[in-house]
C-alpha cells in the first residue's frame, strides 16, 4: 500500500508494535504485481493468454475448442456446400462423418473473440457483418457478404478455407444469421 499508515484505527495509530506490524507486513506482501499480473493475464483481452483468453470465451460465449470434420465428401461446390471435394478427390458419403477436436492457439482465439464480441454488438447490416470478416481473415484476401434480396445471403470468400476455418465459419456461431434468412457460403478455390 501507498499509505499503509492510513488504514488503521485512530486509537492503534499511536502503538509502536501494532505500527512496526504492519510496515514489515506491508514491505513483504505488495500487491501492486499481482494487480498488474492479473490485468494482462487476464483482463485486457489484447495481452490475455490461456485461462484469461478462456475467461473472455466464456463471457462472449464460444469455447476454444471446435469440432472439425475431417472427411470431405464429393458433392458440388456451386451449391453452397464449402465441404464439398470434387470427384475422383473425395469419398460418396456413407451415413459416418468423422470429426475431430481442435483446441485454437492463443492468437487464434484472441481473434475469434474479437469476431464474437463484434457479432454481439452488430446491427445486423451487411456493412457490420462486413466488419466481421475483415476481422477473422485479415490479410487473407477479400471476405464479404451479400444480400440476395430475397431472404438470403451469402458469405463470399475470395481464398480457400482451411478445415478450421470452415469449421469457424459455419459451426462456430460467430458469422450472424439473421433470423428467417438462408445462410449459402461460397468459397473460391485456389
Amino acid at each position: 500500500m501507498d499509505n499503509a499508515a492510513q488504514t488503521i484505527i485512530s486509537q492503534y495509530a499511536s502503538s509502536p508494535t501494532i505500527c512496526t506490524l504492519i510496515d514489515a507486513w506491508n514491505q513483504c506482501i505488495d500487491p501492486t504485481a499481482g494487480i498488474d499480473a492479473f490485468y494482462d493475464l487476464i483482463w485486457n483481452v489484447e495481452t490475455a493468454q490461456g485461462y484469461g483468453l478462456d475467461v473472455w470465451g466464456r463471457i462472449v460465449g464460444i469455447s476454444r475448442v471446435l469440432t472439425i470434420t475431417e472427411d470431405l465428401f464429393w458433392g458440388f461446390s456451386e451449391s453452397g456446400n464449402t465441404s464439398a471435394a470434387p470427384f475422383g478427390q473425395g469419398p460418396f458419403y456413407n451415413g459416418l462423418v468423422v470429426t475431430a477436436n481442435y483446441a485454437l492457439t492463443d492468437d487464434a482465439f484472441r481473434t475469434l473473440i474479437y469476431a464474437r464480441a463484434m457479432a454481439n454488438i452488430t446491427d445486423g447490416s451487411v456493412l457490420g457483418l462486413n466488419a466481421i470478416l475483415m476481422t477473422l481473415f485479415a490479410g487473407r484476401g477479400n471476405a464479404w457478404v451479400a444480400d440476395g434480396g430475397d431472404m438470403t445471403m451469402t458469405y463470399s470468400f475470395d481464398f480457400a478455407l482451411t478445415p478450421v476455418e470452415i469449421s469457424i465459419v459455419e459451426a462456430s456461431g460467430v458469422l450472424p444469421r439473421p433470423a428467417g434468412v438462408a445462410v449459402a457460403y461460397r468459397m473460391e478455390a485456389s
